[in-house]
């Protein structure tokens, strides 16, 4: 596995267009290793998961599946993987905490999401005093090459920050948007949840396989029906165990800030 040091350019460019572009972050056999739990996993009884949150059967995406570390925690690593921790100590803290996760695959024949963002944008871009202070970011291990009309996955860099509001409705592409439409199995995309992406539709016959964790600082809550299982604490690493183990409340259950 990788190792990455949080540079100054690094910080740099997070802070400007709100991600990076970790090019082959992980390893080919790693990548490979992971493409075998993936397929091992698809085939799981879903309502047999979701039996302690029936409600996830429609509110979880499950394209194959949500919450993966329920089902196989070996996928644990994906919360403390050395290519990735420097990145996520930077910009959310030590202490940073689990929110969601998903084995997420962009199908032959998706037709495209909806522009969207996690969290508030901020007129600083979530740094105050030099530092960051990114309420939630998110990690996207690519598994498979992603090329151009593949399903890629897109930003609006440093949307962030952005001040002005436009019609999203129903657009694929928008205003300085940025597709990432050169993608090798192996890298990572990490970016701050404030900036606006999508997913564009996957004409051809590939598909887009990609594993998801969603992380935020100390205090973020997991969001409605993520929080993992006791068996699956007992699994994983201490580390992991202290990431997974988020006993905040969940975000639709915490106090609307004004």
């Amino acid at each position: 596995m990788k190792t990455f040091e949080v540079t100054d350019d690094a910080r740099f460019e997070f802070d400007l267009r709100g991600f990076l572009h970790l090019r082959g972050a992980m390893e080919p056999d790693e990548v490979n290793e992971y493409l075998k739990w993936g397929k091992e996993a698809e085939d799981v009884d879903l309502e047999a998961l979701n039996a302690d949150f029936p409600e996830g059967m429609k509110r979880h995406s499950n394209r194959p599946v949500s919450r993966i570390i329920d089902v196989d925690p070996r996928f644990a690593i994906f919360w403390d993987h050395p290519s990735v921790v420097p990145f996520i100590q930077e910009f959310l803290g030590e202490d940073y905490k689990h929110i969601d996760n998903e084995l997420y695959y962009t199908y032959p024949g998706y037709g495209g999401g909806g522009w969207h963002r996690g969290v508030n944008v901020h007129p600083t871009g979530h740094v105050v005093n030099g530092k960051f202070i990114c309420p939630m970011v998110k990690v996207f291990y690519c598994i498979t090459d992603v090329g151009p009309g593949q399903g890629e996955f897109e930003v609006v860099p440093g949307s962030h920050r952005a001040q002005f509001v436009i019609d999203m409705h129903g657009r694929i592409d928008l205003p300085g948007q940025h597709i990432f439409d050169d993608v090798r199995a192996g890298d990572i995309i990490i970016f701050n949840e404030g900036l606006l992406h999508n997913g564009r539709p996957n004409p051809t016959d590939h598909t887009r396989k990609t594993i998801i964790v969603n992380l935020g600082r100390a205090d973020a809550g997991v969001w409605e029906g993520y929080r993992p299982r006791e068996e699956t604490l007992a699994a994983v690493t201490p580390r992991q165990r202290e990431i997974l183990s988020n006993t905040n409340p969940e975000f639709w259950k915490q106090p609307v800030l004004v």
